[in-house]
């Protein structure tokens, strides 16, 4: 069946297009159709490639409050008014989700709201497609809209934070917020079947039990999985509100510690949302390559249970990213995971330090630390203010939280070098710790600007809050923590003697 002419919905009306970098406009049509673009007297003309997503890109171009974006392909005409201004695309799972109207100070911030420079964009959840099209399920129809308080309840506490920052920043300018995440999802589901293949790790961990789950099975055996999943379901949520009945002084958190966390992951199937690569078809395929300035990920959760393979698999889905989205220069700041112990003892301390090696390793990975944040007990704590304004503040000025760079020995002496900081500050909490002999124990210390100083003959390894939930001692000048690492001393990142 022939497709007319679509203009993706991110060009919707008052749309919010990056300034300062060639500007992406992409939407979907027959293949061979000549589409012709305008963005006020600038034009560009292109062909709808086979896959029918066709795209054409704009020079950077200043800020603005109005402009002009026209399509067609002469049968059809489409037209929008656009902003020129700052965009900001926040992805992950369920933490970056999180609304406004379940954050702490949620009703703080609803009489205090004075915002109007800033619009979002929700990605619709899409969990499943027959095939391509642009039918958008049950969600409403995807638009950008103007934050004002009325709706401030329904976007990311996250993203606010740390937008209401930039606004303030950019007070003369439109600051854009794209939503793309979905709540429970592995950082598999976001990156495509061919990458994970490329990767036996990630195909032994993620793409064979997928689809050995699956193979062999009628329409009949997941039915009868879900509804057993749905009866444990049932069960525990009966369970958890007598509990809470009858305690009512105890909080969800305490509530939670008795009677257990809600049974997860629901079976397998093939239309599943936390399927390989499902997002990345359904939702991801769908914002790229829209220009932003920057890239925030937010997610690792849903990745406890593999942590192992996390590190590779955050590498590759972050590289991917900038492929798809056309940057390879685009800075990402990923949010490490807050404290959280109802997990198999050391999985977040793991995925923290996969988070905190891709931040290392690749360029313009910015790390955003927050052990100092988090309720042991629960995976979904309220309070993000303190996520959301680091971020914020980290995105204003192209910087980060500290993090150990590299290390050199000297004689006996173990120098880490830490970056991020004009100072550190110690605080009662974790010790930095050596590894002697295959045992752990405190390390001799001391502190001189932002180098720290062991001097310990002997080790063969060196740690820092590398546990679940840690009590962070070092702080930048700003308050900023010190994110957890683990070094092995015969595996160099910058060693020297």
């Amino acid at each position: 069946m022939s497709r007319g002419l679509i203009l993706s919905p991110l060009f919707s009306d008052n749309a919010v297009l990056q300034a300062g970098r060639p500007i992406n406009v992409f939407g979907w049509s027959a293949a061979g159709t000549l589409i012709s673009a305008s963005l006020d007297d600038v034009h560009r003309e292109t062909v709808s490639p086979k896959s029918g997503k066709w795209i054409v890109t704009f020079p950077a171009r200043g800020y603005a409050d109005h402009a002009e974006l026209h399509v067609n392909d002469r049968t059809t005409f489409v037209s929008r008014q656009v902003f020129i201004g700052e965009v900001y695309l926040f992805a992950g799972q369920s933490n970056i989700e999180y609304k406004m109207c379940d954050e702490a100070e949620f009703q703080f911030e609803y009489a205090d709201f004075d915002l109007d420079n800033v619009s979002f964009y929700y990605t619709p959840q899409i969990e499943f497609e027959h095939e391509l099209s642009l039918t958008w399920s049950d969600e409403p129809k995807p638009r950008w809209r103007s934050l004002h308080a009325d709706n401030l309840g329904s976007v990311s506490a996250v993203a606010y934070y740390a937008a209401r920052l930039l606004a303030n920043a950019h007070p003369t300018c439109r600051v854009g917020v794209l939503e793309c995440f979905k709540g429970g999802t592995s950082a598999s589901c976001w990156i495509s079947e061919e990458n994970l293949a490329a990767d036996p790790l990630l195909d032994e961990t993620y793409l064979i039990p997928y689809h050995q789950a699956i193979n062999n099975r009628t329409a009949a055996d997941f039915d009868q999985a879900d509804a057993r999943y749905r009866s444990i379901l049932d069960t525990y949520n009966q369970k958890k509100s007598h509990f809470a009945r009858t305690h009512p002084n105890m909080s969800l958190e305490q509530v939670k510690f008795h009677v257990g966390h809600t049974p997860w992951p629901p079976p397998m199937r093939p239309e599943s949302f936390l399927r390989p690569s499902g997002m990345f078809h359904t939702m991801l395929e769908k914002t790229a390559p829209y220009t932003v300035r920057s890239i925030v990920w937010y997610q690792g959760e849903g990745d406890a249970d593999h942590a192992a393979a996390y590190e590779r698999l955050l590498r590759r889905l972050l590289s991917e990213w900038r492929r798809e989205f056309r940057d390879q220069e685009v800075p990402i700041y990923l949010i490490q995971l807050p404290v959280y112990s109802d997990v198999a003892r050391g999985a977040w301390a793991e995925i923290r330090l996969a988070q905190l090696q891709a931040a290392i390793q690749l360029n313009d990975v910015r790390l955003i630390c927050a052990v100092d944040t988090g309720e042991p007990h629960n995976i979904h704590p309220e309070h993000k203010r303190t996520i959301g304004e680091r971020l914020g503040a980290a995105m204003l000025e192209g910087s980060a939280t500290p993090l150990v760079q590299g290390y050199q020995v000297r004689d006996t002496m173990i120098v880490l070098n830490v970056n991020y900081a004009r100072e550190l500050v110690m605080r009662e909490g974790d010790s930095v710790e050596i590894e002697v002999g295959g045992k752990w124990r405190n390390a001799n210390i001391t502190i001189a600007g932002t180098r720290i100083m062991i001097d310990d003959p002997g080790a063969t390894a060196v740690r820092y809050a590398y546990r679940n939930v840690p009590v962070p001692s070092f702080f930048n000048e700003r308050g900023w923590p010190l994110s957890p690492f683990l070094i092995d001393l015969g595996e160099a990142i910058s060693r020297s003697s």
